[in-house]
């Protein structure tokens, strides 16, 4: 008998969350104005949504980059990095290289790029796609793919002003993973 009636019961408390989540999702996703056009309040300290920027910039980690001149972090579109320091704080050898690529490529240029701005993100960065501000630019984010030292995120967030990117960087990212470039070996669990 107590069996009958705890089963039931456990499952509506493991479930109940879920479907809760579930049925409220599409409402709030549909009423919800896209993340590009607007800017969250937690944002409002970083000012209005710039269209681009240019200038001096240096690698914080393989993914961000902060700027001369810049309230908030550039955050490069496409790609993700490994984290530079993990929950102990150690810096990890994936995002040291990563960060130590991005730094490499800015130096090319004298660390000078210009970036077109999408939008923030949810941590109040900007995201956006620079490249090497020189004669023949050299993308960033598509550079770091190649190495294969980040690979692609959200891709499904196309650019008004290249709507190829995505498709350019997955493919970037499949080559560095074919080639076993940068880190790919180790993510791909190969000694």
């Amino acid at each position: 008998m107590k069996r009958s009636v705890l089963l039931p019961i456990a499952l509506a408390l493991c479930a109940g969350p879920a479907v809760a989540q579930t049925k409220t999702a599409p409402a709030a996703a549909a009423t919800a104005p896209p993340a590009a056009a607007t800017k969250t309040p937690a944002c409002a300290s970083a000012g209005a949504l710039p269209q681009s920027w240019s200038g001096q910039a240096y690698a914080i980690d393989g993914e961000q980059l902060g700027g001369i001149g810049l309230k908030a972090p550039l955050k490069l579109w496409g790609l993700q990095a490994p984290a530079l320091r993990d929950a102990a704080k150690t810096e990890t050898v994936g995002g040291m290289r990563a960060r130590a690529t991005l730094e490499d490529l800015l130096s090319r240029a004298d660390h000078k790029v210009k970036c077109r701005i999408a939008r923030f993100d949810s941590e109040c960065r900007l995201v956006a796609q620079c490249a090497l501000d020189e004669a023949q630019p050299v993308d960033l984010g598509g550079a770091m793919l190649a190495s294969g030292v980040a690979w692609g995120h959200e891709l499904e967030d196309a650019l008004a002003w290249e709507p190829r990117a995505s498709q350019r960087y997955a493919d970037a990212e499949f080559e560095a993973r074919k080639a076993r470039k940068g880190m790919w070996p180790a993510w791909l669990g190969e000694k």
